[in-house]
């Protein structure tokens, strides 16, 4: 039986998670929920509580800025950076770097991920 499209994504994750400088990743939706890999680097579990409940708020944004070809939402914190790389309308790719992260490889895995869950998520089988 082949992957289901959630594996095939969790698969995904798991590997941008597997960089050095990610400290954590999850494809979150517009309603709460999504799909968080397991093995989260970040130290601050209240920060990654807080992203989470929040990111329904951003698709917000997200929703009018999608027309105009969006490719990134960027929160700067004293100690991380939150990506938010949105995939359609109410899907985004959500990445938790540390401030100083060299951006140079990420830039390209973060955008490679998204791609590839772009790609997944429009098959049709």
């Amino acid at each position: 039986m082949p992957p289901t499209k959630t594996e095939q994504v969790l698969k995904e994750l798991q590997d941008l998670l597997r960089l050095e400088d990610v400290q954590a990743c999850m494809l979150a939706n517009k309603g709460l929920g999504g799909i968080i890999p397991p093995g989260q680097k970040i130290n601050n579990a209240n920060l990654f509580k807080l992203i989470r409940d929040t990111t329904n708020q951003l698709f917000d944004i997200i929703g009018q800025f999608y027309d105009y070809k969006l490719e990134r939402l960027n929160m700067e914190l004293a100690s991380y950076t939150i990506i938010i790389a949105p995939v359609s309308r109410e899907l985004g790719l959500v990445v938790v770097v540390p401030s100083l992260a060299n951006m140079g490889l990420l830039d390209v895995e973060i955008e490679n991920t998204t791609r590839k869950i772009k790609e997944m998520l429009t098959r049709n089988n």
